[in-house]
């Protein structure tokens, strides 16, 4: 929930998604691909959601890139809390 605190992941493939969990005290993310800011996400959910796919992207060039998740410390007017959840990334080969 930290601004700026970042979860990172460096894949070979064409696509990928962010799993997450979303709930009443989520925040706000903001989603690179290879480097390049591609999406600002509000992750507050209610009721939860366990393992919400959150941000997907596919048609990717065949090769390695970096999805990275980033904590912006902020959160909607609904949310108590500014939490950003990362379970899983699933790639697509």
């Amino acid at each position: 929930m930290d601004a700026g605190a970042r979860a990172t992941v460096t894949f070979s493939g064409t696509g990928v998604s962010w799993i997450a969990y979303r709930d009443q005290w989520s925040g706000i993310a903001r989603v690179y691909v290879d480097g390049v800011l591609k999406s600002t996400i509000d992750t507050y959910a209610s009721p939860a959601k366990a393992q919400a796919v959150t941000y997907s992207v596919t048609g990717l060039a065949v090769g390695s890139h970096t999805l990275a998740i980033e904590v912006t410390g902020t959160h909607s007017k609904k949310s108590g809390g500014s939490w950003v959840w990362v379970d899983a990334f699933d790639v697509t080969p």
